[in-house]
């Protein structure tokens, strides 16, 4: 996932009602899996999740699935239909669009329905899109430290980079914690570019972010 949007209801140009949509954006990685076009996942009011593809070259929507598991499936449900997309996207879910209530009926309703859904705790950013980022980046930095701490025993691998690549890859690093700093990002950046060009044994030696992982898991 790469980013989410909602709106409330609204009308089009031609003054036409529109009901509150939702949207989850993929990355590009995951779109070239499926044409190379916007790829995403789809929330309507009136007939709940779909995964909709486009054409790469005239961005029409060349395909659209619904999974048909009600208006607010549980999240889980909603997992597993992308998941079944991947793996066969024209045996997942159906291409008719299910309806589940009306344009613009019953809106304080539909809150009430959407309410669950909501924090149920007090939030420190109130836009949607704002807590996602802060999530994302959560749920990144958690990857990192499981994966460093996993490490302690592993065994070294044999990864032979080209000083331009391992070059590409500290930058990457160092932007990353530029735009969102993090320990682990520095240190890992920076037991890369101890170990360059040293014996295998620099791994033992230069290895602050995996210390860190471990102390982070340590502490309550």
């Amino acid at each position: 996932m790469t980013g989410i949007q909602s709106c409330g209801p609204w009308r089009d140009t031609d003054g036409e009602y529109l009901d509150v949509e939702a949207a989850i954006s993929f990355t590009q990685a995951f779109q070239d899996q499926h044409g190379g076009g916007d790829c995403g996942l789809h929330w309507a009011a009136t007939s709940g999740w779909c995964l909709y593809t486009a054409d790469k070259e005239d961005r029409y929507l060349s395909g659209v699935r619904w999974p048909g598991a009600g208006l607010l499936p549980e999240p889980r449900l909603v997992t597993a239909f992308v998941d079944a997309f991947r793996l066969d996207p024209a045996m997942s879910g159906s291409s008719e669009q299910p309806s589940y209530r009306q344009d613009g009926q019953d809106i304080p309703i539909l809150l009430d329905r959407l309410a669950p859904y909501l924090p149920a705790q007090p939030y420190l950013f109130e836009e949607p899109q704002v807590r996602f980022a802060d999530l994302h980046r959560r749920a990144y930095e958690n990857r990192v430290r499981r994966a460093l701490v996993s490490g302690a025993c592993d065994p070294l691998t044999h990864l032979h980079l080209r000083q331009g690549e391992l070059t590409a890859l500290l930058h990457l690093l160092e932007y990353t914690e530029s735009t969102n700093p993090s320990t682990l990002n520095r240190l890992l950046a920076a037991d890369l570019s101890a170990r360059a060009g040293q014996p295998p044994q620099a791994a033992e030696t230069h290895k602050q972010a995996l210390q860190e992982a471990n102390h982070r898991r340590q502490t309550p």
